[in-house]
């Protein structure tokens, strides 16, 4: 498997676990968020989004083989229910951050990870707030090798 698969499956496992408090659904699947029941609020949708690789070492022969460096995007959707929204969708991305400083390197398989950019939907309707954070995740990788 590879460590951007396993980064993407960390972010899942660690904010699942999460608790105080805990979220309700943490996937990678799509949902319908109206039809979420109360429970499964706070819920985060993740995806991969983009990736930026450069090439750190090279070695000789037909093999291919080298270090590589990259950074990848992790689009986070979060969606609160209820009444102040604001402060929902406040407490939601602190929160978000708190569980992913826990551990930088995601498992062992990243050099970093960073919440880097949040943006609000204000366009939801009434008692839900969505919030967009976006997560960069720098990690290395030999080249051909899972």
């Amino acid at each position: 498997m590879s460590k951007r698969e396993l980064i993407a499956e960390n972010l899942v496992e660690v904010l699942l676990n999460s608790e105080d408090p805990r979220f309700g659904l943490v996937t990678r699947e799509h949902f319908e968020v109206q039809k979420l029941s109360r429970q499964q609020f706070p819920a985060i949708f993740i995806s991969t989004a983009d990736e930026t690789r450069t090439d750190e070492s090279m070695t000789g022969g037909s093999s291919g083989r080298g270090i590589r460096s990259s950074i990848v995007r992790f689009q986070l959707a979060g969606y609160v229910n209820g009444k102040n929204i604001d402060t929902l969708r406040n407490d939601l991305i602190e929160r978000v951050e708190e569980v992913l400083d826990l551990d930088r390197t995601r498992g062992g398989n990243a050099r970093y990870t960073s919440l880097n950019e949040v943006t609000v939907d204000y366009d939801q309707p009434e008692h839900l707030g969505r919030v967009d954070m976006l997560v960069d995740v720098y990690y290395t990788f030999t080249r051909g090798t899972s």
